[in-house]
């Protein structure tokens, strides 16, 4: 069995290009390889897809599907600034990024 790397758990909205068409779905859990998306309509096996982070685009290639969910691994592999993105809900409110430190305070002396 192939180790695979540690999955990120997100809820990153998205919009896949495909040869079918515009699919909308929320990635649900991500790393450097590929990406599970939830809300995703059904697609072919090696179907590939792509969609953009913050203008940048990001290519991927289906290896599962079932009839909400789908599963790509990403060609080539994402580099680490974009799974940063991606690990962050775009539509979260500032400075609630899991993980952050805030006292609410201005500054200490």
């Amino acid at each position: 069995m192939q180790h695979r790397s540690h999955r990120y758990r997100t809820q990153y909205p998205v919009e896949m290009r495909t040869p079918a068409g515009v699919v909308m779905g929320k990635i649900a859990d991500v790393n450097n390889h590929g990406a599970r998306i939830e809300r995703a309509r059904p697609m072919l096996r090696g179907s590939k897809v792509s969609f953009n982070v913050l203008g940048r685009p990001v290519n991927g290639v289906v290896v599962w599907s079932t009839s909400d969910q789908v599963g790509i691994i990403f060609r080539p592999h994402i580099n680490d600034d974009i799974l940063d993105t991606l690990r962050y809900r775009r539509d979260a409110r500032a400075g609630s990024h899991r993980g952050a430190v805030g006292f609410g305070l201005m500054e200490m002396r």
